[in-house]
């Protein structure tokens, strides 16, 4: 991963971030990501708190508690751990983040009231407006300390979305190599055969799968309209995803992989169903068509933010009416309340979505270039901070 280390950082300021994993992999796998660029483009000295070290395990072979990976010291976050309950001043990172509103260990925050180190509270990702106005405003506390609320977003006035300084390279190198993709499929156990194309498929249990496999059975062999050749898919879904759906024609099952591969997985495929934050933002740098998958929320209260993500793709995607009616159509329908009546949406969804896919993928890479102009959230968050250190 290449240096870039811009002025107003400081090569060897240390950084403390804190994780709890509340639902899912999203949580680990974003702060795992940014802590790693941080320590690798920055140079910084980086220590990620997890409670849950296992899941990062999942994500990321090899990691451990007390080793250092990655130049990221990984620990597990226990509220009785002497390092974080008895924490002295000189102990104390220069800036802490708070990853997703998490509480702070008491100790440490304790220990902050004599150091004052820049304390960040890294939220979700949205693309509602009101994110822009909220970005980077402080919350004074009573104890004297001073909490900065950072919010990942699509535009120039919030916090941005995390990138790789080489990302983008990468996947176009992968995109010219035309033996790149069949090697890794053929990694997994899929040996990809002439007209195949590939979806991959992340999402969470109350999604309607078996309702989208129906959509996928009634279309095979047809003609599509937008390429003249017969649709013939096939369904990759990772081991634990969607468990219990039998082994059937167009649907294969492909081992549960690394962030790295992740990133290959989504490369290879012409359209991929994604859940949550982390994996909606490695599928829209892939420059690829995705449908989303909002993490569901009493009172519907995930809809706007949704709706919001649409509307700010589909501004930079500049997709023809038809394509862009589809697209949005795709999306209510694998977000609806997981009821009979709306989980047959998607069977009746997939075909017009499917028909437009030439012109989404077009889109997709038109949102990729509009975004690539924006710098990243690791970049962001180094400069805001070293206005205040």
């Amino acid at each position: 991963m290449p240096m870039r280390t811009p002025a107003s950082a400081s090569p060897g300021l240390r950084w403390d971030i804190f994780c709890r994993v509340v639902d899912n992999l999203g949580d680990a796998a974003i702060c795992w990501r940014l802590a790693r660029q941080l320590a690798n483009e920055y140079s910084l000295a980086v220590r990620l708190w997890i409670d849950q070290p296992q899941a990062l395990s999942r994500l990321v072979p090899g990691a451990r508690p007390g080793q250092i990976q990655d130049r990221v010291s990984i620990e597990c976050w226990r509220d009785d751990d002497p390092r974080l309950s008895l924490t002295r001043s000189e102990q104390l990172a220069d800036v802490v983040i708070a990853g997703f509103e998490c509480e702070l260990p008491a100790g440490y925050r304790h220990a902050m009231t004599s150091r004052r180190p820049v304390w960040i509270n890294l939220d979700y990702l949205s693309a509602q407006a009101w994110v822009d106005t909220h970005h980077g405003l402080p919350s004074p506390k009573s104890d004297g300390l001073t909490e900065y609320f950072f919010f990942p977003g699509f535009t120039s006035e919030s916090g941005g979305l995390l990138r790789e300084a080489d990302l983008i390279d990468r996947c176009e190198r992968f995109d010219r190599d035309p033996s790149a993709r069949i090697d890794f499929l053929r990694s997994l156990g899929i040996d990809a055969k002439p007209g195949e194309r590939f979806m991959s498929l992340f999402c969470y249990p109350d999604s309607p799968v078996a309702e989208l496999i129906d959509g996928l059975k009634a279309i095979e062999g047809q003609v599509s309209a937008a390429t003249g050749t017969p649709e013939n898919w096939q369904l990759l879904i990772p081991e634990g995803i969607a468990p219990e759906l039998s082994v059937r024609r167009g649907v294969r099952r492909v081992p549960f992989v690394s962030q790295t591969d992740y990133d290959r997985l989504l490369w290879s495929c012409d359209l991929n169903w994604v859940r949550g934050e982390d994996s909606l933002v490695r599928a829209l740098w892939s420059g690829r068509p995705l449908i989303w998958q909002a993490y569901r929320q009493t009172g519907e209260a995930h809809r706007p933010k949704l709706e919001a993500m649409i509307d700010r793709w589909l501004k930079d995607a500049e997709l023809p009416d038809p394509a862009a009616t589809a697209w949005r159509k795709a999306h209510t329908a694998w977000n609806t309340a997981p009821d009979p009546a709306s989980r047959a949406l998607i069977t009746a969804a997939l075909p017009p979505t499917l028909e437009q896919l030439p012109a989404i993928a077009a889109g997709a890479r038109r949102w990729r270039t509009a975004q690539i102009g924006q710098s990243d959230l690791a970049r962001r968050l180094v400069a805001f901070t070293a206005g205040k250190l």
